[in-house]
């Protein structure tokens, strides 16, 4: 066999090899979109509105905490991180934007998104996820946080985001707890 006959083979090889391995792959990485179902999520306009973002500003988004770009919990606050700039480049000295409160929501459910599903769909009973356990100081359950201790389980502001979380969100609660 002459070196070109030999070189074109193995070149058809390989594309055919290629070629099959592409069809497998798509073949096996086919889902049903009819098998997935969303998870269900604490709502986004009670968050906003009944007082849990404003809470979660106060408590978590200044520039020492989670209101600075390198936190996987980030939140936006008018005292820490903003979302956009002010005028000609200038720190954005407006009060909260539509855009940051719901840039919260996301940051706030996208961290552990299926464990917020299992807090909201058993009404409070699952609580075993970050967002209730790291605002914990570890005598009390929680985890370790690089903050320390923030709350304490009888604090309101622990109520206002277990009530948020269950779908039982207590507007008092986190407006008390905005003024801890």
């Amino acid at each position: 066999m002459s070196r070109s006959r030999w070189t074109t083979g193995v070149a058809l090889a390989t594309w055919a090899a290629a070629f099959a391995l592409l069809a497998f792959s798509n073949n096996a990485c086919s889902v049903d979109a009819g098998a997935i179902s969303p998870l269900a999520l604490p709502d986004k306009n009670q968050f906003i509105t009944q007082g849990v973002d404003t809470f979660m500003q106060r408590r978590c988004g200044t520039l020492d905490c989670h209101g600075q770009v390198g936190r996987p919990l980030r939140i936006y606050s008018p005292n820490g991180l903003r979302l956009n700039d002010g005028p000609n480049g200038a720190r954005d000295d407006r009060g909260i934007q539509a855009n940051e409160s719901a840039a919260n929501y996301y940051a706030v459910v996208g961290l552990e998104p299926e464990q917020i599903s299992l807090c909201l769909t058993t009404q409070g009973a699952f609580t075993d996820f970050l967002l209730l356990k790291k605002p914990l100081g570890i005598d009390q359950g929680g985890v370790r946080h690089k903050g320390g201790s923030v709350l304490r389980s009888t604090d309101s502001g622990f109520d206002c985001l277990l009530g948020w979380a269950s779908g039982q969100v207590d507007k008092a609660k986190c407006d008390d707890a905005v003024m801890q």
